[in-house]
């Protein structure tokens, strides 16, 4: 899971501000004009074109990728248009938004998501030598179980990763990420674990 900064874009403040009833979940609709440039911005400008969930790169078309409402608008439609509850998030239906947006969650299990605006992630996630995401404490756990972050295609491509690490550790970064498919937060934890 990434953590992120945000900073409202104006083309969205702009929008949002003509809206008429801002705190309902159908003012979601009136957003249509505007949603593919405001994927895009969320995507590259805040994640660094990853799933904001499992760190896959991912790219702000449609058929890759959906702007996720953290906090649901069902269950919380004042928060439909708080820039701050919107995040990028791949399309894959096994884990990520898809899979969290088909739990029956309440309000009071939100309270055990972490939000990935308030996350320190080498506190909260660890790395087991077979790919699987180790959560650190209760809400990591619950965190990792209500994005299916454990799904095998996740574990099998950081399982990959880590297994040829040593030939990739010499290389930023960036170049990693790149080369690898995203997954910062894993090699983050290998280059740590490698010095």
């Amino acid at each position: 899971m990434l953590r992120v900064t945000k900073i409202e874009p104006k083309l969205f403040s702009d929008k949002k501000r003509k809206i008429k009833k801002p705190k309902e979940s159908t003012a979601w609709r009136e957003l249509a004009d505007i949603r593919e440039d405001l994927r895009s911005h969320i995507l590259t400008q805040e994640q660094d074109n990853m799933c904001i969930y499992c760190e896959k790169k991912i790219s702000a078309s449609s058929q890759k990728s959906n702007i996720d409402h953290y906090k649901t608008r069902k269950l919380y439609p004042e928060l439909t248009l708080d820039y701050n509850n919107l995040f990028v998030s791949c399309n894959h239906n096994a884990h990520c938004s898809s899979y969290k947006d088909r739990l029956p969650l309440t309000k009071d299990d939100y309270q055990n998501i972490l939000n990935p605006l308030s996350i320190e992630l080498n506190e909260v996630f660890g790395y087991t030598s077979f790919g699987e995401i180790e959560p650190l404490n209760k809400k990591a756990k619950f965190t990792q179980e209500c994005f299916n972050l454990n799904h095998i295609s996740l574990v099998e491509e950081r399982k990959l990763i880590i297994q040829n690490f040593e030939s990739y550790r010499e290389f930023d970064e960036d170049i990693l990420v790149e080369c690898l498919g995203g997954h910062i937060g894993l090699i983050r934890e290998l280059k740590k674990e490698k010095k």
